[in-house]
């Protein structure tokens, strides 16, 4: 559904990153890995996605590379 996410980076927190994207700001799950990659915050940024729906919840995980990305899958 989401190819990916591209905007400024507005907050990190442990397993989080969000981006906001035209006023929109997306709380993407992610990884130490790309935590660990991500530039400071107010940079632009774009992260891969990948969107699960459950039964229970809709989350939306960004990767900063297609690599981890499919990995994950």
């Amino acid at each position: 559904m989401f190819y990916s996410v591209r905007g400024k980076l507005i907050h990190i927190e442990d397993g989080l990153a969000v981006v906001e994207c035209a006023g929109v700001g997306f709380a993407l799950k992610t990884t130490n890995n790309t935590l660990s990659k991500l530039p400071a915050l107010q940079s632009e940024v774009m992260l891969y996605t990948h969107f699960m729906v459950r039964e229970d919840a809709m989350e939306l995980f960004g990767f900063y590379d297609m690599g981890e990305l499919n990995c994950f899958k």
